[in-house]
């Protein structure tokens, strides 16, 4: 190697070294800049409005460029909502019924609530760690559900005496023609509308029709990727370097050690210079020159055990175990009931956090829409986080059926059966059922059983 090509090669590997220990100073300092308020970590970190939307900023880049986070947001979201909900009426409560199918099959609303909405809703409450829904109260009780972007809330009125009693959101936003727009939306608690001062001992009510419906990922609202985040941009410069040590070892392959002066070294090179044999080629050399191929430890056995130190710190951010990001040498299936078993039930809290707000905001269409809280008898149903547990579910109602019979023409045990086996159209599967069923003495006997049953009741 020449002398000026050693030189060009240490100079940019030290410009390397260089940028990753100033981005690593940036990172380990950014307390000590007044990022972080330490003064209040006795409770929890706090940040400022322009922090928060750094924060959230940041997480939307990772969340689109990341591998490592694309694959984090995928698992949380395919794991926890896989297919998408499944309502569930009473078949007694027609009306409700017939409003809540009205809501969730609405063209206008299916951007929000199909399956591929409620993903959408999923990716971007992990994203941004909360999701502010607009429900629109529009005429005969029709209702349109839309999302609003968290940057866009500048500020969240409660009640002076209850913080948990939320009363206002105030928005500002540029609409498509570039104007820029202020606005005072109503919680859901305070449907009402019953004024309250904001920061400013203003007193205010709302201006604009919808009513906003809130959810936050966790209690501070934070997005899933901000305790990554650092840790990721140290994994993306460790990956970057060893590339740029690999790429530089790479540059040359043989060395050539020639007996003479100047003369039998340039010509050898004037021979070999910016060629390429093909494959397979011969090497005829004399006594004068000896060729070998350059050995070169670029020290990978190391540089993996570092590299899967930075990649720990991510997962364990993300709570996903390391070999769902890429390496499934470190997975075995002796361990991975254990491993996964507090997966299953982060994600089954995941599931829970989206149910119960899918359950409020139709409850606040029946309430719209003047159904009595003794008539809105209604559920929703998930799919089964994993295989092992949706086997389960179909080896029980099995086991259940000979026992109490009933069961066999039970809705709701049926509905889970399909969503055991995953049937992805459950209300269309369950009514070509009926209808093939219903020329079936027994199961008309069993029904009429049941019907006699509850009335004796």
């Amino acid at each position: 190697m020449k002398e000026k090509d050693k030189v060009k090669v240490e100079t940019e590997l030290e410009e390397i070294l260089k940028e990753s220990y100033k981005s690593i100073e940036d990172i380990f300092s950014s307390e000590d800049k007044g990022w972080i308020n330490l003064s209040k970590l006795s409770q929890k970190a706090e940040f400022t409005v322009s922090q928060k939307k750094d924060i959230i900023l940041r997480s939307r880049f990772y969340g689109s460029i990341d591998p490592l986070t694309v694959q984090a947001l995928r698992l949380w979201s395919d794991y926890s909502l896989g297919s998408g909900l499944i309502l569930k009426v009473d078949d007694k409560q027609t009306k409700t019924k017939e409003i809540l199918d009205s809501f969730w099959t609405a063209r206008i609303n299916k951007p929000v609530l199909s399956c591929k909405g409620q993903r959408q809703n999923s990716y971007k409450l992990l994203i941004d760690g909360s999701i502010y829904f607009a429900l629109f109260l529009g005429p005969e009780g029709k209702v349109t559900i839309r999302r609003i972007d968290p940057l866009e809330i500048t500020e969240i009125i409660t009640n002076p005496d209850d913080l948990e009693d939320v009363r206002y959101y105030k928005r500002q936003w540029i609409n498509s023609q570039g104007q820029v727009k202020e606005g005072y939306y109503r919680s859901w608690q305070n449907i009402k509308d019953e004024s309250t001062p904001d920061m400013y001992g203003t007193a205010r009510t709302s201006d604009q029709e919808a009513v906003i419906y809130h959810i936050e990922r966790e209690p501070d609202g934070l997005p899933l990727i901000l305790p990554a985040m650092d840790w990721i941009k140290l994994f993306r410069q460790f990956l970057a370097s060893r590339v740029a040590i690999i790429l530089a070892l790479a540059r040359f392959a043989w060395k050539t050690k020639a007996t003479g002066g100047s003369k039998a070294v340039a010509g050898i090179k004037a021979q070999v210079d910016q060629t390429k044999p093909d494959a397979g080629s011969w090497l005829i050399e004399n006594m004068g020159s000896d060729t070998q191929p350059i050995k070169t430890d670029t020290g990978a056995s190391g540089a993996y055990q570092d590299g899967r130190m930075l990649k720990l710190q991510i997962c364990a951010a993300f709570g996903i175990t390391e070999q769902y990001f890429g390496d499934i040498s470190i997975g075995s299936l002796a361990t991975a009931q254990t491993v996964e078993l507090p997966m299953v039930k982060m994600f089954n809290s995941y599931q829970t956090l989206w149910l119960e707000a899918y359950k409020d905001i139709s409850d606040i269409v029946l309430e719209y829409n003047n159904i009595a809280e003794a008539d809105r008898i209604f559920d929703f149903d998930l799919p089964a986080i994993t295989p092992e547990e949706a086997a389960g579910i179909a080896a029980n109602i099995a086991a259940l059926i000979p026992v109490i019979p009933s069961l066999a023409t039970s809705q709701d045990v049926l509905q889970q059966a399909l969503m055991s086996i995953g049937v992805q159209d459950i209300a269309q599967a369950i009514e070509r059922l009926e209808k093939t069923t219903e020329s079936n003495p027994n199961v008309a006997l069993i029904k009429a059983l049941q019907s006699f049953k509850e009335t004796l009741k």
